[in-house]
């Protein structure tokens, strides 16, 4: 608490000494320089409560004079009185929003400074008061946790070392290995060497022929799906022939359908026509009992070559028909 204390009393000397209040011109208005005001807030608690110490510094200036100095004597009074209280709430309410120091300490640390700055840049500020700009120099960590940080950082880095140095080994006795392979190899008359010498030979006659055996099952395969496949196919096209053929005899049946149904519908207009001359005739015969006679004596006389007049002498249209049938 004592460093923090001595740390304010020196921000305090640091601005008085920074800020030259006023610039006065003889003959021109007050010129109000900015002011720079270093804070360190304190108990600056995250969401799972680890304290945070934050390093910050305000960079501001008075824009309407009369505003602001009818409510602080100077600009230190400004500092300490509102832009501390009022910075700190607004630290402790945005970081009670990470819940975890890793998340701040790793992940998520530019995005939580940036959240700092803008809070701070909308909310510090007063009326009368132009905040241009707030630096976050530092964020302090707690010491147990910055040193389970660096002894973590430690661990992992004498990991890293064992792991390399186990890769060393790993890879001087791989190549111990090969040479003492290669050595046996060079001695392969020894029993030992020999009867490793006769498994590698099995082992691989072995692979050989299960990929002779396998290549052949492959090509039976292959073999059987081409016949499958021909079959197929020639069973596809027996069927479109066969579909062929019974469109063709459709077609046809079809065809001769349309022209019994034209040559039925033409007898019947032929039988219509005839059975209208037939029945206009009778018609004629019953007005016209002597046209009649003489159609019968006509159909008698063409036959037997007689000619039958009818009686009387009235013989009008009869005789004119009579005449010029028998001159035909």
């Amino acid at each position: 608490m004592k460093k923090y204390f001595v740390l304010l009393l020196l921000a305090a000397l640091f601005t008085v000494a920074c800020n030259k209040e006023k610039t006065q011109v003889p003959g021109q208005a007050i010129v109000y320089h900015d002011q720079v005001a270093p804070l360190t807030f304190t108990k600056i608690r995250l969401g799972d409560g680890v304290p945070l110490a934050l390093d910050i510094s305000f960079r501001w200036k008075v824009v309407e004079p009369q505003a602001f100095f009818r409510q602080f004597p100077t600009e230190e009074h400004f500092t300490q009185g509102i832009l501390l209280p009022r910075a700190t709430e607004i630290l402790r309410r945005v970081s009670n929003n990470y819940e975890s120091v890793d998340s701040v300490f790793f992940t998520q640390r530019e995005r939580y400074i940036a959240q700092l700055k803008a809070a701070l840049l909308e909310e510090a500020s007063e009326p009368g008061v132009l905040m241009k700009e707030v630096i976050l120099s530092n964020i302090i960590f707690p010491a147990t946790f910055t040193q389970a940080m660096e002894k973590t950082g430690l661990r992992q880095q004498e990991l890293t070392r064992i792991e390399q140095q186990n890769a060393i080994d790993i890879a001087a006795a791989d190549a111990e290995r090969k040479k003492a392979r290669a050595d046996g190899q060079v001695a392969i008359a020894q029993a030992e060497a020999e009867g490793r010498l006769q498994d590698i030979k099995a082992q691989t006659e072995k692979s050989r022929r299960q990929s002779e055996l396998a290549k052949a099952e492959t090509e039976a395969q292959i073999t059987k799906r081409k016949a499958e496949g021909e079959a197929e196919k020639q069973r596809l096209l027996a069927k479109a022939d066969l579909e062929k053929q019974r469109g063709l005899k459709q077609l046809e049946l079809e065809k001769e359908r349309e022209r019994m149904q034209i040559e039925l519908e033409r007898q019947e207009e032929v039988a219509r026509v005839d059975f209208e001359n037939q029945l206009e005739l009778a018609r004629l015969c019953q007005d016209n009992p002597t046209y009649a006679s003489f159609l019968v004596n006509r159909e008698l006389a063409s036959k037997v070559e007689i000619a039958v007049l009818p009686a009387g002498n009235d013989v009008g249209v009869l005789g004119g028909f009579l005449k010029g049938g028998l001159k035909d």
